[in-house]
C-alpha cells in the first residue's frame, strides 16, 4: 500500500523497525476506515484520490502517541497543543467533492427513439 511508504518516509521510520510499523499499519487501517464512513454505502477500497487523506491522518496520529486526550503542554519554551476538534474535518470538503463528482458521472441521459 502506498499509503505506508508514504507515511513511514513523512515519520522517518526504518524498514527494520517493527514494532512501530505494526503500530502504523493499526493507525493506517484506522484512519482508512474512517474515511470510509463518510464514502457512499458499499465502497470497500479509499480511492486513490483520497489515499493522501488516509496518510495525512495516520501521521497525525502517530505523532500524538502517548499524548492522547492533550490539549495543551508548555515545558522550557516549547508549548504543544492538540485541537479537540476531529481530525478529519479539514478533509471533509475533499471528501465531498470526490462524493460528488461520483454522483455526477453517473448521471445520464437516456433516449428512447
Amino acid at each position: 500500500m502506498a499509503v505506508l511508504e508514504d507515511a513511514k518516509i513523512l515519520l522517518d521510520i526504518k524498514e527494520n523497525d517493527e514494532e512501530l510499523i505494526k503500530k502504523l499499519n493499526i493507525i493506517i487501517g484506522n484512519a482508512g476506515k474512517q474515511v470510509l464512513s463518510y464514502l457512499p454505502s458499499g465502497t470497500t477500497e479509499i480511492p486513490q484520490a483520497l489515499e493522501y487523506i488516509v496518510c495525512e491522518l495516520a501521521v497525525a496520529r502517530f505523532n500524538r502517541i502517548g499524548n492522547e486526550g492533550m490539549t495543551s503542554f508548555s515545558q522550557e519554551g516549547e508549548s504543544i497543543t492538540y485541537s479537540n476538534g476531529n481530525d478529519i474535518s479539514p478533509y471533509l470538503p475533499a471528501i465531498q467533492a470526490w462524493n460528488q463528482q461520483q454522483n455526477d458521472n453517473t448521471r445520464g441521459v437516456v433516449r428512447f427513439i
